[in-house]
């Protein structure tokens, strides 16, 4: 059964549980089976001229034995055909890109670690975001400051709140304000390369990623021209061993 959730994980489209250490291909070979484009359109064309010539030939006792209830591989095959061609292809596509993933280790820790990799559910860079909103949250954070007034409570603080109300600064403002906004342009500099960084190596892996499948539709395209359907299912699963 397909994942509820709009925005399924590999793990989730896969249908496997993300405790495992290692990973095991044959749930992929069931859903490739299921959703490749080949297997659904020789499928839709053979079911119909199957079921023609079995009605045809049909006998009155064989109708009352076929009535039995379908088999849960059948139902399944049944319910996907029912899909648009796009959601199909939609799925069949996270289908292949979780298995690219998964079955990757180092791609895997990457994801299980900092949430990258994975483009066709949930958001990448959450981890990052958490650190950064758990700093902007947290106890004596100066992210908050917005004011000259929030600064100087928070200046008073830093320094251990000894000071006294009216107490001479001993620091002209406009050094003080030159000081602060050195620190925000580093703190904002700081966060710009982090925030670069991470999403450059995101985008160049996505990027690889694509081409990488593109190459690879295109040559497989090429080596399964005048297979049977068996065949080009069989090639497409060996050609991920």
């Amino acid at each position: 059964e397909w994942p509820k959730s709009p925005r399924p994980t590999p793990y989730e489209v896969l249908g496997i549980s993300n405790k495992a250490a290692a990973y095991d291909k044959r749930r992929f070979y069931h859903l490739v089976k299921l959703y490749h484009p080949d297997t659904h359109d020789h499928h839709h064309h053979h079911h119909h001229n199957h079921n023609h010539n079995h009605n045809h030939n049909q006998t009155p006792s064989s109708s009352t034995s076929s009535s039995s209830s379908p088999s849960p591989s059948s139902s399944s095959a049944s319910s996907i055909k029912s899909l648009s061609p796009a959601t199909r292809l939609e799925r069949y596509r996270m289908i292949v890109a979780a298995n690219e993933l998964l079955s990757n280790p180092p791609k895997r820790r990457m994801y299980d670690t900092h949430g990258l990799g994975w483009s066709h559910g949930d958001q990448p860079f959450s981890p990052l975001r958490d650190i950064d909103r758990s700093w902007r949250h947290q106890p004596g954070s100066a992210a908050n400051n917005a004011t000259w007034e929030d600064w100087e409570r928070w200046r008073e603080a830093q320094q251990g709140g000894g000071g006294k109300a009216g107490e001479p600064v001993y620091m002209s403002h406009g050094a003080f304000a030159s000081i602060v906004v050195l620190m925000c342009l580093v703190g904002a500099m700081a966060q710009t390369n982090r925030a670069e960084a991470s999403g450059a190596q995101y985008v160049g892996w996505a990027d690889q990623h694509s081409a990488d499948i593109g190459g690879r539709l295109r040559r497989n395209g090429s080596a399964v021209a005048g297979l049977s359907k068996d065949q080009r299912v069989d090639y497409f699963l060996r050609e991920r061993e």
